[in-house]
């Protein structure tokens, strides 16, 4: 018989993060501040949950007990996090499967975000490019005109915003906390970080040169499509085959799902269950492919990812 298992959470401190992750989801940790909750994650020897059913390092788990996950990726696809931007980050894009296969070594990065919180305000982002050639963006980026460099959208609380691999993003923080999803990756190719010299946050010039698009790729702001469901509301931000597949799950009180996939499932307003296995604020549960409906017990909204391969 199936089980469903608990996966731990890492969490990890920014030169750009506050305490707003710290105090929102009651965080033990000695790190002064707290930037993101990874509650999905597998790079061995670098950022790995462990499942704690097993004690191992969810890179570990997926390796040997692929029948969990119906995946034949050699490589665990997926990673979601809960992220507090409270300063500035950086400018910066991330490489795709090709660039970074070969020169990484590993997944490039493709994700999306959306704000856990409908407070109702609208903030502007900058995001994407609208300068014509290679020569003008190199340009822009050595007299940091960055109001020539960069393109914006206005993006309204609980919206959902793609970033594909080779868009340009980042910069002032306004302290939204968010989910994040995307692709197993934590490669980031910065070209503006705001005078720091720091060397574990390199500036990757050539990288973002050889990634970044001409014409830019298109992308846009997507509000929420919530499907009514008895006892749940369903919100599906993103499903690409080969990426990643982004849900939220607002349960009232209970409600029954089943998804025919893996599915990681993050417990981000509230509290409740999952098949009778507690889920607490900020506590990650994982149900494995094949385990059929299950019954969710709340009140509480939930953030969940999962994975369809892409087919040859």
């Amino acid at each position: 018989m199936m089980r469903i298992y608990h996966i731990d959470p890492l969490y990890k401190s920014f030169i750009w993060a506050g305490r707003k992750l710290i105090d929102r989801f009651g965080i033990d940790t000695d790190l002064p501040t707290v930037g993101t909750i990874y509650c999905v994650i597998a790079l061995p020897g670098e950022l790995d949950n462990i499942v704690r059913e097993t004690g191992e390092p969810l890179s570990t788990f997926y390796e040997k007990h692929r029948e969990l996950f119906a995946c034949s990726d050699e490589v665990f696809p997926v990673r979601m996090t809960i992220t507090c931007n409270e300063g500035f980050q950086s400018y910066q894009l991330h490489p795709d499967d090709a660039y970074a296969f070969v020169h990484e070594g590993c997944r490039g990065k493709v994700s999306g975000a959306v704000t856990l919180d409908d407070e109702g305000r609208t903030a502007t982002w900058l995001f994407g490019h609208k300068v014509g050639s290679l020569e003008e963006f190199k340009e822009c980026v050595e007299q940091q005109d960055w109001g020539r460099l960069f393109g914006t959208i206005e993006v309204r609380d609980g919206d959902y915003v793609h970033t594909p691999a080779g868009v340009i993003h980042g910069g002032k923080g306004a302290g939204a906390i968010s989910a994040t999803f995307g692709t197993n990756s934590d490669i980031t190719y910065r070209f503006f970080d705001e005078g720091r010299d720091d060397p574990n946050r390199p500036l990757a010039l050539d990288d973002v040169y050889a990634c970044v698009h001409f014409p830019e790729v298109p992308f846009c702001v997507e509000p929420p499509q919530p499907v009514v469901l008895p006892g749940m509301k369903l919100i599906t931000y993103h499903d690409v085959d080969g990426e990643y597949v982004a849900l939220r799950l607002q349960v009232e009180e209970k409600a029954s799902y089943e998804y025919d996939s893996f599915l990681f499932i993050t417990c981000v307003r509230g509290s409740g269950s999952i098949d009778g296995v507690s889920l607490g604020l900020g506590e990650t549960l994982l149900v494995p492919a094949g385990y059929g409906a299950f019954e969710l017990a709340g009140p509480m909204d939930c953030i969940a990812i999962s994975y369809h391969e892409k087919e040859a």
